[in-house]
């Protein structure tokens, strides 16, 4: 069997399985740092460590670009699978989680390019984000139905940078140091990129006639 197969099982495997917490006052960055060094020189049982800790992570990036639960899953495996093969080319010079999600942030692209996909749609992110404890009534859902799909509709014309920016910062909650790392530019041009999304979503609610006031 192939260490990419033998990988690929294992990411399926650990399904389930509950991650290790950090020890009281042991930082996470300083776990990663241990279980990357370990897994560096062939010890597989600290990158399936590794793979618990952040498969979460890798699936919930790829589920928002992708939008289809297989694909999404098919892409984590295949997010490992590099990373594990890469894994001695990390140096350290950012977090492992905001190294991962680049790696998981460029495979979807190359996939959504290779599948010829210029718009992802983001209709259960939005209806699902902040949901209210109370059940809306049938206007007040017809509505909400209404604005999601107009936020989908104006994110699907967004390029794929804005995007990128967008779905880091609004629905992964990244920093701007993490999304700089991610996205391989500075973090001016992180927060540039950002105010664009916005800007350009705003702009196309309003056309839609979904203006604030």
């Amino acid at each position: 069997m192939s260490a990419a197969l033998d990988l690929a099982v294992c990411y399926e495997d650990l399904t389930g399985q509950p991650t290790m917490e950090p020890a009281k006052g042991q930082d996470v960055t300083d776990v990663d740092a241990r279980l990357v060094a370990q897994a560096q020189t062939g010890d597989f049982a600290a990158f399936e460590e590794l793979v618990r800790t952040y498969r979460n992570d890798v699936y919930g990036l790829a589920y928002h670009f992708l939008r289809n639960r297989e694909e999404a899953w098919d892409i984590s495996q295949e997010v490992f699978i590099k990373t594990h093969r890469s894994l001695a080319r990390f140096r350290g010079d950012s977090s492992f989680k905001t190294w991962l999600m680049r790696i998981t942030a460029n495979q979807c692209k190359d996939y959504l390019k290779k599948r010829r996909l210029d718009a992802v749609p983001f209709n259960d992110a939005i209806e699902t984000h902040d949901a209210p404890s109370v059940v809306p009534g049938p206007d007040a859902s017809v509505e909400a139905k209404e604005l999601g799909a107009a936020i989908t509709k104006a994110l699907e014309a967004l390029p794929f940078k804005h995007r990128t920016a967008f779905v880091l910062r609004e629905f992964d909650g990244l920093s701007y140091e993490e999304m700089a790392h991610v996205m391989n530019c500075n973090i001016g041009t992180v927060m540039s990129r950002l105010h664009h999304a916005r800007r350009k979503l705003q702009a196309s609610l309003k056309r839609m006639g979904f203006a604030r006031g």
